[in-house]
């Protein structure tokens, strides 16, 4: 969706691109709430795949191309508090709204339909620039292994803890409301923690931030892996119980180590690559991270057909612990990238196309 959506971007231009991409949102979501059918909600969610990406690639381009460096910075973290807030939003709409989810539904289509109005009555310019580049899965590898392997590693292991945890756990019998909660602490973390681990990477090696990030999703994720044990009766004996709140408080501790990750990764990959690739080494970011979003609920699926529900969390672990060993190694194997070649840490997504360092200038 990002790389296709910018052909769109090109042609027709920003706005009618978003109304598009929107309003294939509205149908989509809207065609849950109508049918049941397997075969057509597995296509509906492979649309809204596609024209949520875009959103995300036009928002993200949006405010790259027309701010100022003196505050690109400063919106781009602003428009990912707002996202970081909505995330934990839905999550509490799920405590607010009926068991039956089709209100909800149409809740969403409201809310894009708000979306295209206030965008398209907009007073503000969209850019006119071209925001497409290359992959280059190679030469970013070699650039920055940290940087790619990571991008992997953390595409799978979020997408399988946002995923495919919260549906199984629905399967199993699990209060939605309690899931939801769980999810929302995820989400809320990663606000929590943004700022303070982005600007702790700017002052030094990110490497060495990317580690203590990576040590402790990795216990965490280990803690998850022994006290669960795959039927979610673990989980039902904490709720309601004063263990649930401190399981929260752990949940956001989780996602404040484990979804701030690929910001640092990304910011780790633009001081390994010079100004002229610095737009393809993002746009390979995300699809690097993409392939680990696939990955991960499909080795998911095999992991628990094979060895048991219990082994999804052991691979969780494995994965991240496996990363921890791989960014120690590089610490030792080669020195931080000199503070001069260095750029402005800024916030960024999974979502996005392409990430514009303030501070790093075409030589």
């Amino acid at each position: 969706g990002c790389f296709y959506i910018s052909g769109w971007i090109r042609e027709i231009g920003h706005i009618r691109s978003f109304a598009a991409g929107a309003a294939i949102c509205i149908a989509s979501t809207l065609s849950f709430a109508l049918s049941e059918n397997e075969a057509l909600l597995l296509f509906v969610r492979f649309t809204t795949g596609v024209a949520t990406a875009g959103l995300f690639a036009i928002g993200d381009a949006w405010i790259s191309d027309t701010a100022k460096e003196a505050t690109r910075g400063r919106l781009l973290a602003a428009y990912a508090t707002v996202l970081g807030l909505m995330s934990v939003g839905s999550q509490l709409m799920i405590q607010i709204l009926p068991d039956e989810l089709n209100e909800g539904f149409i809740v969403i289509s409201l809310l894009y339909c708000v979306a295209i109005a206030v965008l398209t009555a907009a007073r503000s310019d969209p850019p006119t620039g071209d925001c497409s580049a290359n992959v280059r899965l190679l030469y970013l590898f070699r650039n920055s292994p940290t940087a790619w392997i990571g991008a992997f590693v953390v595409g799978m292991v979020s997408t399988t803890l946002l995923n495919v945890f919260p549906y199984r756990a629905a399967v199993l019998g699990i209060d939605p409301k309690d899931i939801a909660l769980t999810i929302g602490a995820l989400y809320l973390g990663r606000i929590l923690f943004l700022y303070p681990v982005g600007a702790a990477s700017d002052r030094g090696d990110r490497r060495t931030i990317v580690l203590i990030n990576s040590a402790v999703a990795s216990a965490l994720l280990l803690y998850i892996a022994i006290a669960g044990t795959g039927d979610g009766a673990a989980f039902k004996a904490i709720s309601g119980t004063i263990w649930f709140p401190v399981m929260l408080v752990s949940f956001a501790f989780l996602g404040g180590a484990l979804l701030t990750l690929y910001s640092v990764l990304a910011a780790h990959a633009m001081d390994r690559t010079p100004p002229v690739y610095v737009a393809s080494a993002s746009v390979t970011m995300l699809f690097v991270t993409t392939l680990g979003a696939i990955a991960g609920p499909l080795l998911a699926s095999a992991a628990s057909a094979f060895l048991g529900d219990a082994s999804v969390a052991w691979l969780n672990f494995a994965m991240m612990a496996f990363f921890v060993g791989l960014v120690g190694v590089r610490l030792l194997a080669r020195e931080a990238t000199p503070g001069a070649e260095k750029t402005g840490h800024q916030v960024a997504g999974t979502t996005s196309v392409e990430v514009v360092p303030a501070d790093k200038e075409k030589g």
